[in-house]
């Protein structure tokens, strides 16, 4: 239990979480998957590596599975918020600069406009 409560230990979520992030995000811009329950699954799955610990007893393994999975969720979740309302600022700045912009000013298909953060909410 002393490892889990030192600092080294509270980087591994952090690390763990940036990287739900970039697989979700990912996964959803090229699949179209929910967010959410995508990035719910792979915090998850990047949870397991807990189990790989045989000197801590079988019932806490499974209770430090569940609270990692959620706080590795808890990060991804939050740095993708964090990234989706810096994205919405920028574009609310860039309207607010080149003034309003109306339907026909939008190209037919535009690419390279998909953001790589996006609102996973529910």
């Amino acid at each position: 239990m002393d490892r889990y409560l030192d600092a080294k230990a509270m980087l591994a979520p952090g690390i763990a979480g940036a990287t739900v992030t970039t697989l979700t995000a990912n996964l959803v811009n090229m699949f179209s998957l929910k967010g959410n329950w995508t990035a719910l699954a792979l915090s998850f799955v990047v949870g397991i590596l807990v189990w790989a610990d045989k000197d801590v007893p079988l019932l806490q393994r499974g209770v430090l599975y569940v609270l990692n999975s959620l706080i590795i969720f808890s990060v991804a979740a939050g740095l993708n918020m964090a990234g989706y309302d810096i994205v919405v600022a920028q574009r609310a700045a860039e309207a607010e600069q080149n003034g309003p912009v109306t339907e026909r000013d939008l190209p037919a298909t535009a690419p390279n406009d998909t953001p790589f953060f996006k609102d996973w909410s529910w």
